[in-house]
């Protein structure tokens, strides 16, 4: 057994997925993006949920922690976002079992959005703030002690999920992905394979917009019944597709969420007109967590879409493809 591990990992503002090979055998992770330090925390740390210790410190990540917590800037040199790769890196060695080998080295691919992704100083910044200057990096996830090395890391951009994943399928076509996060929408236009770079750029659309639009409307809707509702609510309505108050269905809340939810996915694509983006001859592939919660409204509008099955892994998925290809991959 080697004490090298090579993850793919996209720390997004909902999620962090990743995937790696645990003995020959695709393994994924996938815990809430949500941070929170804590002190002297007197509570059983339950599913879903991960207590990481590091430099003293103490942080709650996961699902028990409030949506208010979620990080709404653009940047992925943050805090919260190193920590959440620490921790995905800390779940692969446990899964694989690499604490008595010495110390574990990691070989790291990393999303980053395009506008990040093109500039080249904010790569070398992010990439001395995840490498901890060569150091070993030491924590404690749950009490269990956890030690390894960051050996290199990958930056690849966000938007290249699908592509990578099905070459064949896309060789010869025009390609438009729309990579809806939670924070941000990426778009990319691929020719034969090949990213057209003036067609690179982000959006601020992602689902966490739609999540307050939704939260705006229903409290405007439902305020004169002493009806409440909050960022933590939105994420279910969302999925349910009603709001439900008391233990009643609203049922005239259906109509405000689809209509909210098709406004949001026309302005979506407007936005992409609006940068030259034509879509005449193309393949409008949609990916990314938010791709399976708009299916239905972008379908709507763009019948011919292809929705990624696996939105939310597609990226580290497509991610670790690559690395494959750069003889980073030890299975």
């Amino acid at each position: 057994m080697t004490n090298q591990l090579a993850i793919a990992i996209d720390s997004g503002k909902h999620s962090t997925k990743s995937v790696s090979y645990i003995n020959g055998t695709l393994q994924k992770v996938r815990f809430r993006t949500k941070v929170q330090q804590v002190e002297n925390l007197g509570i059983e740390i339950a599913v879903n949920n991960y207590l990481l210790e590091i430099e003293g410190e103490n942080y709650l990540i996961g699902d028990s922690v409030s949506e208010n917590r979620s990080d709404f800037s653009l940047s992925k040199n943050t805090k919260e976002h190193l920590l959440c790769i620490y921790l995905a890196i800390a779940k692969f060695l446990e899964k694989a079992s690499l604490f008595n080998s010495g110390i574990p080295t990691i070989r790291l691919a990393v999303n980053l959005p395009l506008s990040h992704y093109k500039n080249a100083k904010f790569r070398q910044d992010f990439e001395d703030f995840i490498l901890n200057n060569q150091k070993p990096v030491s924590l404690r996830v749950n009490g269990k002690a956890i030690i390894f090395r960051i050996q290199s890391v990958l930056f690849l951009p966000e938007g290249t999920e699908g592509i990578f994943s099905h070459i064949n399928e896309y060789r010869n076509k025009r390609v438009i992905v729309f990579d809806i996060g939670s924070l941000n929408v990426n778009f990319c236009e691929y020719q034969s394979l090949v990213p057209r770079l003036d067609s690179m750029f982000v959006s601020t659309q992602g689902i966490n917009i739609l999540r307050s639009k939704i939260v705006e409307e229903l409290t405007t809707k439902y305020a004169k019944y002493g009806i409440s509702i909050s960022e933590d609510d939105a994420e279910q309505i969302l999925r349910d597709g009603y709001l439900y108050a008391n233990g009643i269905k609203q049922e005239d809340s259906r109509t405000i969420i689809e209509n909210l939810i098709s406004s949001h996915v026309r302005e979506i694509l407007n936005f992409a007109k609006s940068r030259g983006l034509t879509f005449n001859n193309s393949t409008l592939l949609a990916s990314g967590g938010g791709s399976t919660l708009l299916k239905e409204a972008i379908l709507r509008e763009f019948p011919l879409a292809v929705i990624d099955f696996d939105g939310a892994y597609s990226n580290v998925l497509s991610y670790l493809k690559i690395m494959e290809a750069k003889g980073l991959v030890s299975k």
